[in-house]
């Protein structure tokens, strides 16, 4: 091969490995397909494996990053969904991504959040859920399935656009 078509296929590959990283052939999960693994540690330094420790609920998934944190009103909306269907079964996880510690503890005491929320300071959790830019939340059923996916902040009532999903969900025995 010519030096200037090794150099030209080359910076082509680099190319194309740059723009599509080593995930050739993953891509991010549909709705109706199981739920990427996660295990994340915790504000507290305990490490949470979704799938494992939460088997047989349903589980909302919220992604969000400091760029978002200032979305209060939507946080205390999931909060208080959390709290009625909580005897349920419904449980909420956030997963602050791509940000600092110090924001997300700042946030979580601001709301006097109740539920967990893991750190995924390299997104890498995020990156297998196609997480491009927070919020984005996944509503998984008790076989830990992918039942909804609500990509950026909801529009209207909070409530409502939830309920929708996670009412039915919690309306079915664990299977």
């Amino acid at each position: 091969m010519k030096p200037q078509r090794k150099v030209l296929f080359l910076l082509v590959s680099f190319c194309l490995l740059a723009a599509f990283g080593c995930r050739w052939g993953e891509s991010p999960p549909k709705v109706g397909e199981p739920a990427p693994r996660i295990e994340l540690y915790d504000l507290q330094g305990n490490k949470m494996a979704i799938q494992d420790d939460l088997r047989d609920k349903v589980v909302i998934v919220r992604f969000w990053g400091d760029c978002c944190s200032f979305n209060t009103h939507e946080m205390s909306r999931v909060a208080q969904i959390y709290q009625k269907y909580e005897d349920r079964g419904l449980r909420i996880v956030t997963i602050h991504t791509g940000g600092t510690r110090k924001v997300a503890e700042e946030f979580v005491s601001m709301l006097k959040i109740t539920f967990p929320v893991l750190l995924d300071p390299d997104s890498r959790i995020a990156k297998r859920y196609g997480v491009l830019k927070p919020p984005c939340t996944f509503i998984l059923d008790r076989n830990s399935v992918i039942r909804a996916k609500i990509i950026g902040q909801v529009d209207g009532p909070v409530g409502p656009t939830y309920e929708k999903f996670v009412t039915p969900l919690l309306n079915r025995n664990a299977e």
